[in-house]
């Protein structure tokens, strides 16, 4: 479909984008997306909502979606699930699921909002009016944003710290054996029977923690609000990108120990190794639909900063094949190597043995699909899980875990990870 775009200029983005958030709460599913500024999207950020066409999880998920995108030439936005992984390798889940979100959903929205700079964007098809989006336009100007406090919580740990290293020592004879080089554990933390605005959170969260590949997305009862700092993959032309994150440290406040902090991750062996580690993962992932001798490295463990941490973070690149669609590029390489670990199928059946939960959107990713067939996706990463109908919450936050790992430094870097659900949650 054609859409038609009406544009229109803002004073302050920032303003906006709250009263577009406040916006979003009149509908049961929309997908916020947010780079805040990192990035050289052609977008700042954006809202898709108004359902016109939606695909839920079937028992045929990929042969479902290429066939929603190939009779839909249109903007879709969704996410996958990382359980999703049981219709790609001979693999199960038996895992409890606390919080329920469906495997994957995609839909095509009847409005898109873009903004970049002061420049705002409305993309529809032709049956609005100019008047109709004007309207629109204005009353999402005059919005007042209903901010509610949010509850100082006391959040549960799935397992006990004792638990936590007992399983790492527990996988470190997997890794002695041989069985794997390395594996992303995570753990779950999470409150019971809460009482909250999720739009409030995100904003906060947001606010606390702004990353690149931000999101907010609704699907019925069930919100996301992440904070990731990590790209999945993106799609320009012909060429692939991916930009798996390995090796992390705090952020500190006083600059001189913040900078020991920098020099001290670029020289660390250990989170060296780990990011190498994922990159040749990555490597072997993308060389199955990539044109001959076209995938190549192009950032090797580069430090990239944050809010609360430092991160390094490798890209790898590759050209598509023509041959190959979404749906071939998503079976190879999903779920993403940063979240599972090497090699991926043994380390995804180790991740089912020692994780508590069910993974579900967590270490999944959200994004969108353009109607020239570009993408972006994120890593669903740095993320809280809220359900309106169960009054679950829930975070699920991990690391990778080699040979050289220490348990108790793991399990101080899972909390340094979370520190800004923390903080938004304990105040």
């Amino acid at each position: 479909m054609v859409r038609k775009t009406h544009t229109y200029t803002i004073n302050t983005s920032i303003n906006f984008k709250n009263q577009l958030i406040e916006y979003s709460r009149n509908f049961s599913c929309f997908c916020f997306l947010d780079d805040n500024l990192h990035s050289d999207n052609s977008f700042d950020f954006l809202l898709a909502f108004n359902v016109k066409k939606d695909l839920n999880f079937t028992s045929n998920p990929f042969e479902e979606l290429e066939k929603f995108l190939k009779i839909n030439q249109d903007w879709v936005f969704g996410y996958l699930s990382y359980d999703l992984k049981n219709n790609i390798e001979n693999l199960d889940s038996q895992n409890l699921d606390y919080h329920n979100f469906p495997k994957f959903h995609f839909f095509i929205p009847e409005f898109i909002i873009k903004v970049k700079s002061e420049t705002v964007d409305f993309l529809c098809n032709s049956i609005h009016s100019k008047k109709d989006i004007d309207e629109m336009f204005n009353h999402i100007c005059s919005l007042d944003l209903s901010k509610k406090s949010i509850p100082s919580v006391h959040v549960k740990s799935r397992i006990s710290k004792p638990e936590y290293i007992d399983t790492i020592k527990s996988i470190k004879q997997h890794l002695q054996m041989g069985d794997i080089y390395e594996v992303n554990y995570c753990q779950e933390f999470y409150v019971d029977n809460l009482d909250l605005d999720p739009f409030s959170v995100f904003l906060q969260l947001n606010k606390m923690s702004p990353s690149p590949f931000a999101s907010l997305y609704r699907i019925n009862n069930h919100f996301c609000m992440c904070s990731s700092p990590e790209r999945y993959l993106k799609k320009e032309g012909k060429r692939i990108f991916s930009q798996p994150i390995k090796g992390t440290i705090k952020r500190s406040s006083d600059d001189t120990l913040d900078l020991k902090n920098q020099k001290y991750l670029l020289g660390s062996d250990k989170d060296f190794s780990e990011n190498v580690m994922i990159v040749d993962l990555v490597r072997n992932d993308l060389s199955k639909i990539a044109t001959s001798n076209s995938v190549q490295v192009d950032e090797l463990a580069t430090l990239y900063s944050y809010q609360d941490v430092h991160h390094l973070i490798s890209t790898i690149s590759c050209d598509l094949r023509e041959d190959k669609t979404f749906i071939d590029v998503i079976k190879a390489t999903f779920p993403m190597g940063s979240m599972t670990g090497a090699p991926k199928i043994k380390s995804m059946q180790l991740i089912e043995k020692y994780e508590k939960t069910l993974r579900g959107l967590y270490s999944g990713s959200i994004g969108y699909i353009n109607p020239e067939k570009d993408f972006d996706f994120n890593v669903v990463i740095r993320s809280i899980f809220f359900n309106t109908q169960s009054n679950y919450l829930s975070f699920m936050v991990g690391g990778a875990i080699t040979i050289e790992s220490d348990p108790e430094m793991e399990y101080e870097e899972c909390l340094v990870k979370a520190k800004s659900i923390f903080k938004l949650l304990n105040k």
